[in-house]
């Protein structure tokens, strides 16, 4: 019996070497130092601004690294919508990325801003394959601002509103008021939508309206759905 017990004391101790060793290896090893940073993802985003913001270094244990705030620090970055980052032993820490995708160009403060379909300010660089948002004054825009003026609001739902061709054809969208918001089309016609509400049934009328335009060959210096059931056509 003595010598059933020395064995179990013997494997205890053992085994509590095995564990210290193995808690060792895992939280104080160098072994387990992060040794590199990729980023996948990045299209707009510099990787290496990702690597800055997420504030990972060599002095940092991969198993103890705090994924989600590492996530969060990189997500302040303008362009980027959100980020994963990943642990892979025995020492790289991959991040991937899904970026926002510009959809508007806003010219304020003798600046032309690209922004999101949400309003986010995603560079201080124009781009002229996208259509204008305007109408209102300089709301002091820097990037990874986020539009939130009520006229760039109303604009701006708009805009995720608007369906397939309809949107395609957009030039511009311009907001001098929240109830004063208007299209312009590729081919000149201007849209009164007025109020950012009963978009669907906007929509509806002005597709209706514009097809009726086409069988007839004639074309419309602009078209009033405001009220969607008393529109206006100006030839």
């Amino acid at each position: 019996m003595a010598r059933s017990r020395k064995r179990r004391l013997w494997l205890c101790f053992v085994g509590f070497v095995i564990l210290a060793a193995g808690l060792w290896a895992a939280f104080f090893s160098p072994l387990l130092k992060v040794r590199a940073v990729e980023v996948v993802g990045a299209t707009h985003t510099d990787p290496q601004a990702v690597i800055a913001a997420s504030a990972v270094s060599g002095a940092d244990n991969l198993l103890l690294l705090a994924t989600s705030e590492v996530a969060r620090r990189i997500e302040g970055l303008s362009w980027v919508k959100s980020a994963e980052v990943e642990r892979i032993l025995p020492g790289t820490v991959r991040v991937h990325i899904s970026e926002r995708r510009p959809a508007l160009v806003t010219a304020l403060g003798g600046i032309n801003w690209t922004v999101d379909a949400h309003g986010h300010v995603l560079s201080a660089q124009g781009d002229d394959d996208l259509p204008v948002i305007s109408g209102w004054g300089d709301p002091g825009l820097e990037v990874g601002d986020v539009i939130d003026n009520p006229e760039g609001r109303g604009a701006l739902e708009v805009w995720r509103a608007l369906e397939g061709r309809l949107r395609q054809s957009v030039v511009a969208i311009v907001a001098p008021t929240p109830e004063r918001i208007s299209l312009t089309l590729e081919d000149s016609t201007v849209v009164r939508l007025g109020s950012a509400t009963r978009l669907d049934a906007k929509q509806e009328v002005l597709r209706a309206l514009s097809r009726r335009l086409r069988q007839e060959g004639r074309t419309a210096a602009y078209i009033d759905v405001r009220v969607p059931t008393s529109p206006a056509v100006s030839p």
